[in-house]
Protein backbone atom coordinates (compact mmCIF):
# COMPACT_ATOMS: atom_id res chain seq x y z
CA UNK A 1 0.00 0.00 0.00
CA UNK A 2 1.66 3.04 -1.23
CA UNK A 3 1.95 6.58 1.63
CA UNK A 4 -0.65 8.88 1.70
CA UNK A 5 1.56 11.79 -0.41
CA UNK A 6 1.06 9.44 -3.67
CA UNK A 7 -2.28 10.96 -3.74
CA UNK A 8 -2.59 14.15 -6.17
CA UNK A 9 -2.96 16.70 -3.17
CA UNK A 10 -3.53 20.30 -3.27
CA UNK A 11 -3.45 22.77 -0.22
CA UNK A 12 -6.39 25.20 -0.87
CA UNK A 13 -5.30 28.81 0.36
CA UNK A 14 -8.23 30.83 1.73
CA UNK A 15 -8.34 33.17 -1.07
CA UNK A 16 -8.94 30.89 -4.06
CA UNK A 17 -6.77 29.40 -6.54
CA UNK A 18 -6.49 28.23 -10.13
CA UNK A 19 -6.36 24.22 -10.88
CA UNK A 20 -2.84 24.23 -12.77
CA UNK A 21 -2.16 22.25 -15.71
CA UNK A 22 0.16 19.85 -13.77
CA UNK A 23 -2.32 19.30 -11.27
CA UNK A 24 -4.93 18.49 -14.11
CA UNK A 25 -2.60 16.16 -15.35
CA UNK A 26 -1.95 14.43 -12.06
CA UNK A 27 -5.05 13.58 -12.34
CA UNK A 28 -5.69 12.54 -15.42
CA UNK A 29 -3.24 9.86 -14.66
CA UNK A 30 -4.45 8.96 -11.07
CA UNK A 31 -7.95 9.35 -11.10
CA UNK A 32 -8.55 11.42 -7.92
CA UNK A 33 -7.49 14.58 -6.62
CA UNK A 34 -7.49 15.75 -2.35
CA UNK A 35 -8.56 19.39 -1.87
CA UNK A 36 -7.00 20.13 1.67
CA UNK A 37 -9.10 22.66 3.46
CA UNK A 38 -11.52 23.66 0.28
CA UNK A 39 -14.02 24.30 3.27
CA UNK A 40 -13.94 26.16 6.99
CA UNK A 41 -15.29 23.35 9.31
CA UNK A 42 -17.73 26.23 10.18
CA UNK A 43 -19.44 25.67 6.56
CA UNK A 44 -21.10 22.09 7.67
CA UNK A 45 -22.78 24.07 10.00
CA UNK A 46 -25.67 24.06 7.95
CA UNK A 47 -25.73 20.66 6.60
CA UNK A 48 -25.44 19.30 10.56
CA UNK A 49 -28.34 21.54 11.53
CA UNK A 50 -30.74 20.21 8.48
CA UNK A 51 -29.78 16.78 10.15
CA UNK A 52 -30.40 17.72 13.48
CA UNK A 53 -33.74 19.27 12.89
CA UNK A 54 -35.03 16.55 10.82
CA UNK A 55 -33.74 13.98 14.02
CA UNK A 56 -36.13 16.58 16.49
CA UNK A 57 -39.15 15.61 14.14
CA UNK A 58 -38.39 12.32 14.13
CA UNK A 59 -37.93 11.81 18.11
CA UNK A 60 -40.89 13.67 18.48
CA UNK A 61 -42.72 11.32 16.13
CA UNK A 62 -41.61 8.31 18.01
CA UNK A 63 -42.32 9.76 21.18
CA UNK A 64 -38.68 9.62 22.00
CA UNK A 65 -36.58 12.41 24.07
CA UNK A 66 -36.39 15.11 22.18
CA UNK A 67 -33.03 17.18 21.50
CA UNK A 68 -32.89 20.96 19.95
CA UNK A 69 -29.71 22.42 18.72
CA UNK A 70 -27.79 19.08 19.56
CA UNK A 71 -25.96 19.77 16.09
CA UNK A 72 -22.44 18.69 17.28
CA UNK A 73 -21.32 15.77 15.15
CA UNK A 74 -21.23 13.32 18.15
CA UNK A 75 -24.70 14.65 19.44
CA UNK A 76 -26.36 13.84 15.80
CA UNK A 77 -24.26 10.20 15.87
CA UNK A 78 -25.44 9.46 19.55
CA UNK A 79 -29.45 10.86 18.82
CA UNK A 80 -29.25 8.69 15.74
CA UNK A 81 -27.70 5.65 17.37
CA UNK A 82 -30.26 5.66 20.38
CA UNK A 83 -33.44 6.48 17.39
CA UNK A 84 -31.65 3.38 15.45
CA UNK A 85 -31.80 1.37 18.54
CA UNK A 86 -35.36 1.71 19.82
CA UNK A 87 -37.01 2.30 16.10
CA UNK A 88 -35.19 0.31 13.94
CA UNK A 89 -35.76 1.98 10.17
CA UNK A 90 -35.48 5.35 11.62
CA UNK A 91 -31.94 6.02 10.58
CA UNK A 92 -32.97 4.94 6.48
CA UNK A 93 -35.64 7.77 6.66
CA UNK A 94 -33.10 10.26 7.98
CA UNK A 95 -30.73 9.68 5.11
CA UNK A 96 -33.91 9.23 2.44
CA UNK A 97 -35.14 12.90 3.73
CA UNK A 98 -31.47 14.18 3.73
CA UNK A 99 -32.04 14.30 -0.16
CA UNK A 100 -33.91 17.22 -0.04
CA UNK A 101 -32.14 18.77 2.76
CA UNK A 102 -31.63 22.52 1.19
CA UNK A 103 -27.92 23.26 3.04
CA UNK A 104 -26.84 19.79 0.84
CA UNK A 105 -27.69 21.64 -2.94
CA UNK A 106 -26.48 24.81 -1.17
CA UNK A 107 -23.04 23.38 -1.07
CA UNK A 108 -22.80 21.00 -3.75
CA UNK A 109 -23.03 24.38 -5.83
CA UNK A 110 -20.44 25.75 -3.90
CA UNK A 111 -18.64 28.40 -6.28
CA UNK A 112 -15.01 27.14 -5.02
CA UNK A 113 -16.32 23.38 -5.50
CA UNK A 114 -17.80 24.35 -8.91
CA UNK A 115 -14.17 26.29 -9.85
CA UNK A 116 -12.39 23.02 -9.13
CA UNK A 117 -15.26 20.92 -11.43
CA UNK A 118 -15.22 23.17 -14.19
CA UNK A 119 -11.58 23.00 -14.66
CA UNK A 120 -11.43 19.27 -14.19
CA UNK A 121 -14.38 18.67 -16.77
CA UNK A 122 -15.86 21.34 -17.91
CA UNK A 123 -18.40 24.59 -17.68
CA UNK A 124 -21.57 23.01 -18.50
CA UNK A 125 -21.96 20.72 -15.08
CA UNK A 126 -25.01 18.48 -13.85
CA UNK A 127 -25.26 17.13 -10.28
CA UNK A 128 -26.73 13.58 -10.09
CA UNK A 129 -29.88 14.01 -8.63
CA UNK A 130 -28.93 11.85 -5.29
CA UNK A 131 -27.66 14.41 -2.67
CA UNK A 132 -26.28 12.05 -0.37
CA UNK A 133 -24.81 11.91 3.66
CA UNK A 134 -23.37 8.65 3.72
CA UNK A 135 -24.10 7.03 7.53
CA UNK A 136 -21.86 4.62 8.43
CA UNK A 137 -22.77 2.95 11.66
CA UNK A 138 -20.34 1.60 13.75
CA UNK A 139 -19.62 -1.87 12.76
CA UNK A 140 -22.07 -2.52 10.19
CA UNK A 141 -21.30 -3.92 7.30
CA UNK A 142 -24.81 -4.58 5.21
CA UNK A 143 -24.38 -1.28 3.44
CA UNK A 144 -20.48 -1.09 3.21
CA UNK A 145 -19.77 -0.81 -0.30
CA UNK A 146 -16.93 -3.04 -0.92
CA UNK A 147 -14.33 -2.66 -3.90
CA UNK A 148 -16.20 -1.10 -6.60
CA UNK A 149 -16.51 1.58 -9.55
CA UNK A 150 -19.32 4.62 -8.71
CA UNK A 151 -19.82 3.93 -12.76
CA UNK A 152 -21.59 0.72 -12.53
CA UNK A 153 -24.00 2.11 -9.88
CA UNK A 154 -24.39 5.56 -11.63
CA UNK A 155 -23.45 5.13 -15.57
CA UNK A 156 -23.13 8.56 -17.60
CA UNK A 157 -20.11 9.86 -18.80
CA UNK A 158 -16.99 7.78 -17.43
CA UNK A 159 -15.64 10.97 -16.50
CA UNK A 160 -17.90 11.48 -14.14
CA UNK A 161 -17.00 12.63 -11.11
CA UNK A 162 -17.67 11.66 -7.33
CA UNK A 163 -17.22 14.44 -4.24
CA UNK A 164 -16.52 12.87 -0.78
CA UNK A 165 -16.66 15.32 2.09
CA UNK A 166 -16.73 14.31 5.73
CA UNK A 167 -18.28 15.85 8.24
CA UNK A 168 -15.61 14.73 10.88
CA UNK A 169 -12.31 13.40 10.87
CA UNK A 170 -12.30 10.12 8.57
CA UNK A 171 -9.53 7.77 9.00
CA UNK A 172 -9.19 3.90 8.77
CA UNK A 173 -10.54 4.12 12.43
CA UNK A 174 -14.17 4.64 11.30
CA UNK A 175 -14.27 4.43 7.46
CA UNK A 176 -12.13 5.91 5.21
CA UNK A 177 -11.77 5.26 1.80
CA UNK A 178 -9.03 3.03 0.10
CA UNK A 179 -8.34 3.98 -3.56
CA UNK A 180 -7.07 2.61 -6.57
CA UNK A 181 -4.90 4.92 -8.26
CA UNK A 182 -4.54 4.65 -12.53
CA UNK A 183 -7.08 1.98 -12.83
CA UNK A 184 -9.44 4.41 -14.53
CA UNK A 185 -7.42 4.67 -17.25
CA UNK A 186 -9.38 0.85 -18.14
CA UNK A 187 -12.44 -0.30 -19.15
CA UNK A 188 -15.44 -0.66 -16.50
CA UNK A 189 -15.46 -3.91 -14.52
CA UNK A 190 -17.88 -6.09 -13.93
CA UNK A 191 -19.84 -6.18 -10.89
CA UNK A 192 -21.02 -9.07 -9.37
CA UNK A 193 -21.48 -11.03 -5.42
CA UNK A 194 -17.59 -11.49 -4.50
CA UNK A 195 -16.68 -11.90 -1.24
CA UNK A 196 -13.93 -8.90 0.12
CA UNK A 197 -14.54 -10.39 4.00
CA UNK A 198 -17.82 -8.62 4.87
CA UNK A 199 -21.30 -9.35 4.46
CA UNK A 200 -22.72 -6.48 2.29
CA UNK A 201 -25.61 -6.01 -0.82
CA UNK A 202 -23.56 -4.10 -3.15
CA UNK A 203 -22.01 -6.07 -5.77
CA UNK A 204 -18.37 -5.51 -6.12
CA UNK A 205 -15.56 -5.86 -8.81
CA UNK A 206 -14.02 -9.81 -8.70
CA UNK A 207 -11.38 -10.18 -5.75
CA UNK A 208 -8.59 -11.55 -8.59
CA UNK A 209 -8.64 -7.98 -10.15
CA UNK A 210 -8.50 -6.25 -6.91
CA UNK A 211 -5.26 -7.97 -5.97
CA UNK A 212 -3.79 -6.78 -9.43
CA UNK A 213 -3.92 -3.18 -8.31
CA UNK A 214 -0.32 -1.70 -7.98
CA UNK A 215 -0.97 1.77 -6.55
CA UNK A 216 -3.55 1.10 -3.63
CA UNK A 217 -3.91 4.62 -1.58
CA UNK A 218 -4.90 4.86 1.65
CA UNK A 219 -7.15 8.46 2.92
CA UNK A 220 -7.38 10.60 5.52
CA UNK A 221 -9.59 13.65 5.77
CA UNK A 222 -10.37 16.32 8.17
CA UNK A 223 -13.49 18.13 8.12
CA UNK A 224 -13.14 20.90 5.26
CA UNK A 225 -10.98 18.11 3.47
CA UNK A 226 -12.42 17.34 -0.23
CA UNK A 227 -11.88 13.85 -1.80
CA UNK A 228 -12.64 14.03 -5.79
CA UNK A 229 -11.98 10.73 -8.07
CA UNK A 230 -12.94 9.43 -10.94
CA UNK A 231 -16.41 7.20 -11.53
CA UNK A 232 -14.33 4.37 -12.94
CA UNK A 233 -10.69 4.83 -10.39
CA UNK A 234 -11.79 1.45 -7.87
CA UNK A 235 -12.33 2.15 -3.97
CA UNK A 236 -13.67 0.58 -0.79
CA UNK A 237 -14.37 2.09 2.37
CA UNK A 238 -12.66 0.68 5.53
CA UNK A 239 -15.42 -0.82 8.05
CA UNK A 240 -16.43 1.51 10.86
CA UNK A 241 -14.55 0.60 14.16
CA UNK A 242 -15.19 3.05 16.00
CA UNK A 243 -18.17 4.16 18.53
CA UNK A 244 -19.81 7.10 16.26
CA UNK A 245 -21.43 7.39 13.43
CA UNK A 246 -19.38 8.58 10.00
CA UNK A 247 -20.85 10.57 8.23
CA UNK A 248 -20.04 12.43 4.89
CA UNK A 249 -20.94 14.51 2.02
CA UNK A 250 -21.51 12.33 -1.34
CA UNK A 251 -22.48 14.03 -4.68
CA UNK A 252 -20.83 12.98 -8.60
CA UNK A 253 -20.71 15.76 -11.34
CA UNK A 254 -21.27 15.04 -14.56
CA UNK A 255 -19.70 16.61 -17.87
CA UNK A 256 -22.86 17.97 -19.97
CA UNK A 257 -20.09 18.49 -22.98
CA UNK A 258 -19.43 14.70 -22.87
CA UNK A 259 -20.45 13.56 -26.56
CA UNK A 260 -22.15 10.09 -25.78
CA UNK A 261 -24.09 11.89 -23.10
CA UNK A 262 -25.18 14.69 -25.33
CA UNK A 263 -26.52 12.19 -28.00
CA UNK A 264 -28.32 10.46 -25.17
CA UNK A 265 -30.56 13.62 -24.45
CA UNK A 266 -27.95 14.04 -21.35
CA UNK A 267 -30.77 11.15 -19.68
CA UNK A 268 -29.40 7.87 -18.02
CA UNK A 269 -31.42 4.39 -18.82
CA UNK A 270 -33.08 2.54 -16.04
CA UNK A 271 -29.76 0.91 -14.15
CA UNK A 272 -31.83 -1.93 -13.42
CA UNK A 273 -28.83 -4.60 -11.92
CA UNK A 274 -27.87 -1.56 -9.62
CA UNK A 275 -31.32 -0.85 -8.36
CA UNK A 276 -31.89 -4.79 -7.54
CA UNK A 277 -28.44 -5.38 -5.84
CA UNK A 278 -29.65 -2.25 -3.67
CA UNK A 279 -33.03 -3.18 -2.82
CA UNK A 280 -31.91 -6.63 -0.97
CA UNK A 281 -32.13 -6.48 2.75
CA UNK A 282 -29.89 -8.41 4.98
CA UNK A 283 -29.69 -11.94 5.58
Amino acid sequence: MLPLNQLCTLNCPQDGFELSDALKQQYAEEGAILVKGLFSPDEFLSIRKDMSGRLSLLERHFGASTSQDANEIVQISDRLRELERNHPGAQSVLYDSMNAAPALHSMGAHPKLLAILEALLSPELSIHDRYIILMSMPHAEWHLASWHQDWYYNEGPYSTITLYAPLQKTDRNNGSLTLALGEHQKAPVAHDEHNHGINTKWHSLPPAVVQQYERVVPTELEVGDVLLFHSLTPHTPCKNQSDHVRFVLNLRYRDLRDPQFLRDGWRIRDITHARQAMQRTAS
